[in-house]
């Protein structure tokens, strides 16, 4: 049930009931002087009772009714005897049409006050959206920005002027592409692309995109119900650093912060593919700390240690960048030589060797020399998977160990040949 609001109703109906009598009075008693500014002050203060709109439409009616009331007899209404049908109109519809307009008046109060609390509530979210510290892009279903808030400008470098215009999606990444504000591998021409044809397919997966002050930004698109997306930019940064550091503890000796063995793993699978698909030159070498059971027994695991991080770090300064240096067991390493033949990976072998030959290592227990023994090997044709070039590594180790330690062998064609054998020591 609808309330009434009985303010307004109280104008139209004060208008039809004087109306009414000025009608009445004119048919019955006698003529009223100058209806029409009676009429003029009643609509003065209808209006100031129930509102300008109160007022109009009072006027309206009564002006309506009075003509309709001054017609012939039979042309609108029945004729009946003592002008009765003028009477019962006046009866009816005058209260009738009060309730009706003070009806429609509580509507459209409803429906301004219902608009003002709207336009009150989108200013409030606007000011929130505008203090939050993630970036955030309302598109209309054309992809244009219709509000674009302050965090989002700063991170953007996009001035006031430009957001004011209501750029496309599109504008706004070509404008941080001329304002370097991101800094993404390979054509950015089609990183804008991509990033585009993303969020107009309303894809909601989140995508990071790199700054070029180093940070990371996340981006997430939501499809809105009218057909727009709101696209917001929230600083992941500290989360990806940890999410790198922990992909990098994972792949990294604890002890010597070289390459562990399941790393290596996966970049030996990597590199025979590359091999095998585009025969590329690949080698191998496997590295060995001579007698280093009798440094543990001489003088402690600790010195163990410190001589295996030594070591490691002499692999890791007679390499190339290119080159993967990893510690794969106790004492053992290994080193994986892209685009390289066997020749240059006996010479990078044999230069590795007597950089540890030569080097005193310094530690708790007192300056300690130590050696190694290397075993190269190359991929070939011949063999049928990563795993046997491996093996090929292992035996030309062996071979060097049985030759003598502190040397270097290889696989040949032959099988494992000693390069730079040493006189004979005790094994």
């Amino acid at each position: 049930m609808i309330p009434i609001d009985w303010r307004a109703i109280i104008g139209p109906a004060v208008m039809l009931a004087v109306t009414g009598l000025i009608l009445l009075s004119d048919q019955y008693l006698f003529r009223v002087p100058n209806p029409g500014a009676i009429s003029f002050l009643v609509v003065a203060f209808s209006a100031y009772l129930g509102g300008i709109t109160s007022g109009l439409i009072s006027a309206a009616i009564s002006f309506g009714l009075a003509a309709v009331l001054l017609s012939t007899p039979g042309t609108l209404f029945l004729y009946t005897p003592d002008n009765v049908a003028r009477l019962l109109v006046l009866a009816v519809c005058t209260p009738a049409i009060a309730l009706l307009i003070g009806a429609l008046q509580i509507r459209a109060r409803r429906a301004v006050d219902h608009e003002r609390m709207t336009y009150k509530e989108l200013g409030s979210l606007r000011a929130a959206l505008d203090q939050s510290d993630v970036g955030v892009v309302l598109l209309d279903s054309e992809m244009r920005a219709q509000f674009i808030n302050r965090a989002f400008r700063r991170l953007w470098h996009l001035p006031d002027e430009v957001a004011d215009r209501k750029p496309a999606f599109v504008g706004l990444m070509y404008h941080g592409r001329n304002a370097k504000t991101y800094s993404v591998p390979g054509d950015q021409i089609d990183f804008i692309a991509e990033q585009t044809s993303r969020i107009k397919a309303g894809d909601e997966r989140p995508s990071d995109i790199r700054l070029a002050n180093g940070e990371v930004i996340r981006s997430r698109c939501k499809v809105l119900a009218d057909g727009g997306r709101m696209v917001t930019y929230g600083n992941v940064s500290d989360l990806v650093r940890g999410a790198d550091e922990m992909a990098d503890l994972a792949m990294k000796d604890a002890l010597t912060g070289i390459f562990n063995r399941r790393h290596f793993t996966a970049r030996l699978d990597n590199e025979w593919k590359r091999f095998r698909r585009y025969n590329r030159p690949l080698s191998l070498l496997l590295l060995d700390i001579d007698h280093f059971k009798s440094i543990n027994d001489r003088y402690g695991h600790d010195v163990g240690d410190q001589v295996i991080i030594a070591v490691a770090r002499c692999c890791g300064m007679q390499t190339r960048d290119s080159d993967v240096v990893a510690r794969i067991g106790g004492e053992e390493f290994v080193i994986l030589l892209p685009e390289t033949e066997l020749a240059d990976a006996r010479v990078a072998a044999e230069r590795l060797r007597r950089a540890v030959a030569g080097d005193t290592i310094t530690s708790s227990g007192g300056p300690i020399s130590v050696t190694i023994s290397i075993g190269a090997a190359l991929a070939t044709t011949k063999l049928n998977d990563a795993a046997e070039l491996m093996k090929q590594a292992d035996d030309a180790l062996y071979a060097a160990k049985r030759g003598g330690r502190n040397c270097v062998a290889a696989v040949l064609d032959d099988g494992p040949v000693v390069f730079n054998q040493p006189e004979k020591t005790a094994a």
